[in-house]
């Protein structure tokens, strides 16, 4: 028995969940989410809480059963209280701001970076500049990603790092997550290695 599958959702006070057949549409003050469930799964809303079932107890079906509650469950989540991701960059002389639906980056690079935020998401820059913050002397900026969708939100916040990922070897400049910590390699000459 899938213990995370039966386990129920609570719907908060600011949240409407409709169920049509495999569809489910969650709309709260955040944003509204779309799911359609897997084959042999089922939801239901009763009392103020959503239900999962199964087909059968077939190992395809038990995986799929908890799945679907824990995507149903970030949903609910992400519409009523949103997700952040927070990212930092870090090189002397990168910059990044936002125009319109762009978000554009100076990464040290021959040309600059345009990169196209979803609709569904809010992204705020923070310059931070020559102000160094904890271990951290070259932190130029600060990228907030907000949205309900918490799997798009991870994989924009991967997808932003990948433009310039923290090297190992050159103080660590690049972009990171603000709870990521980057093992520094020293080199040939000095001994050791230090973290950022």
């Amino acid at each position: 028995m899938s213990r995370v599958g039966y386990a129920p959702i609570e719907i908060p006070d600011n949240v409407d969940v409709k169920i049509s057949g495999k569809d489910l549409k969650i709309k709260g003050s955040k944003g509204e989410l779309k799911h359609h469930l897997n084959e042999g799964i089922t939801a239901k809303v009763k009392d103020n809480v959503i239900i999962f079932d199964r087909k059968n107890d077939e190992k395809k079906y038990k995986s799929l059963h908890g799945l679907n509650r824990s995507i149903v469950s970030n949903m609910v989540k992400g519409v009523s209280e949103g997700y952040m991701k927070k990212l930092m960059v870090v090189g002397t002389g990168y910059k990044v701001e936002i125009k319109g639906s762009w978000l554009i980056l100076s990464l040290g690079l021959s040309h600059d970076i345009y990169f196209e935020i979803p609709e569904i998401m809010e992204v705020k820059t923070e310059k931070i500049g020559r102000t160094a913050e904890g271990n951290i002397p070259e932190l130029q900026a600060i990228i907030d990603l907000i949205s309900p969708d918490k799997e798009m939100l991870g994989l924009v916040a991967a997808s932003i790092r990948d433009l310039k990922p923290p090297g190992t070897y050159n103080k660590a400049k690049g972009i990171r997550y603000a709870d990521e910590h980057i093992r520094k390699k020293p080199g040939k000459v000095a001994g050791g290695a230090e973290t950022a």
